[in-house]
């Protein structure tokens, strides 16, 4: 339940391995994936976690208009249908927020 091995198998078929929206899929999708380096930037250098966790599991507002949508699997409901153990869910997405952090640009 590595931060990274779960972005590699679940985000950067889209968002690329080096977050930056340029994934293997991302030319088949109607819209770019999200350039995940750019959140702090985004947010006056602080990295929003709490927003991030929630447009990773589908819980809040998304970040931009295609998290949450058809566009972007919301991974919550997905990891809950693959393991109904919520706490293990938990660490697996809190790992993956931990790992985009380390994206992000300087």
């Amino acid at each position: 339940m590595y931060g990274r091995d779960l972005f590699e198998f679940y985000c950067a078929p889209c968002h690329g391995r080096d977050g930056r929206g340029s994934g293997p899929v991302a030319s088949a999708l109607k819209r770019t994936p999200a350039d995940l380096t750019m959140i702090a930037r985004k947010n006056g250098g602080e990295f929003p976690r709490a927003r991030v966790e929630s447009s990773v599991t589908g819980s809040g507002e998304p970040l931009t208009p295609a998290h949450g949508s058809s566009d972007m699997p919301v991974w919550g409901p997905i990891f809950r249908g693959l393991d109904t153990n919520d706490a293990a869910n938990k660490v697996r997405v809190a790992n993956i927020v931990d790992y985009i952090e380390t994206l992000q640009a300087r």
